[in-house]
Parts: structure tokens; C-alpha cells; sequence
């Protein structure tokens, strides 16, 4: 595995979607230093283009948001730690919520550079669904198997889909509408 500092967020889609230029985005105006490692997940240095959220467990990246088509992809960095953290919280709180408010309902979270998980029961879960008005979803993309098998002992799969289909996409060469569509097809199939 490439040394913490190395994993840089995806930035393919720049051209396209840039969260710091987003005045929705709750990361709008933030200045990434490209030779300064002030990034740090569990005290060690992470690459400077992650964006804080509040925890020492978890980075982000919004990778995109398009807000007529109502849909965001973010990829996530680190340990997901509801226990001794409150990621979901802070996240809900620091992130999605700000994208929320702005009209976005549906999210991909990709999660191939989450290691661990660490949850607990919840109501953050819950109040999240509340506030997406029950139209809304959340997919988890690439999560480790044994971060999916915690999800579903603490019973928090009920808030998210995922499926093995969607975590064989090769997603970093989509476009991200064609991303979500495929993903919300999925979705539709599934719920229909």
C-alpha cells in the first residue's frame, strides 16, 4: 500500500466541477497547498488536496455536484470512525448538509481509500435520511468487505446501497453523468 501522503483525491473531472469555485460547497474558497502536507488522518500526513470535515479519522473530496440533475459524488479518505469520532455526524454536519440545503438528493460516496470502519447504532443515520424528504439515497461505492460486514452488524445498511455491479465500475473513466446514471438506473431497478 502507497504511503498515506501518495493517495492523492481523484482530479480527472476538474474541467468540469471544482468544489473551491462552488459557492454551495461547504469547501468553497478553500486554498489547498500543494507543498504543505496540513492534511493529516489519524496524525499522519495526508495529501493536501483532501478537504477537512472536522474529524482526525476522515478526509473528502467533492468531486462533483450538479444541482439541476440533483446529485453529488464525493470520495472519502481514511477510517470511518462513528465511535470514538462521530464521522457520520460531522460529515452529515460539515458536508452534506451544506449540499442538502443546496437541493442535492442523491449521493455516491466512494470509499476505496476507507481502511476501517468503527461504527455504533446511530441516529445521525436516520436524521440524514430525514433530511434527504425520503426521495433521496445514498451509495456507497468500493467499500471494503469487511467495512460492509460491520455496516450490517450495527444494522446500518438499511441507509445506503451498494452492490457489486456498481463497485466493478470503472468509474474514474465516466464522465459523472454517465457515473450517476448508471448508478441511479441500478437503484431504480432494485427499488422497482
Amino acid at each position: 500500500m502507497p504511503e498515506l501522503h501518495h493517495i492523492e483525491p481523484f482530479y480527472g473531472w476538474l474541467e468540469l466541477y471544482n468544489h473551491e469555485l462552488d459557492p454551495n460547497s461547504p469547501f468553497h474558497e478553500v486554498e489547498h497547498n500543494q507543498f504543505y502536507f496540513d492534511r493529516s488522518v489519524n496524525n499522519i500526513p495526508a495529501h493536501p488536496l483532501w478537504d477537512h470535515i472536522g474529524s482526525e479519522s476522515l478526509l473528502v473530496k467533492i468531486l462533483f455536484a450538479d444541482y439541476d440533475e440533483q446529485y453529488a459524488i464525493i470520495e472519502f479518505f481514511g477510517e470511518w470512525n462513528d465511535l470514538f469520532e462521530n464521522d457520520f455526524k460531522l460529515l452529515a454536519e460539515n458536508c452534506l448538509s451544506f449540499l442538502i440545503d443546496a437541493g442535492i438528493r442523491y449521493f455516491v460516496l466512494i470509499c476505496e481509500n476507507v481502511f476501517h470502519g468503527y461504527f455504533e447504532s446511530d441516529d445521525y443515520y436516520e436524521a440524514l435520511q430525514d433530511e434527504l424528504e425520503g426521495e433521496g439515497w445514498i451509495c456507497l461505492m468500493r467499500l471494503r468487505d469487511h467495512i460492509k460486514e460491520d455496516m450490517i452488524q450495527y444494522g446500518l445498511d438499511s441507509y445506503f446501497y451498494w452492490s457489486e455491479p456498481v463497485d466493478q465500475l470503472a468509474w474514474r473513466k465516466l464522465k459523472p453523468n454517465m457515473l450517476y446514471e448508471v448508478i441511479a438506473d441500478r437503484i431504480r431497478h432494485t427499488l422497482g
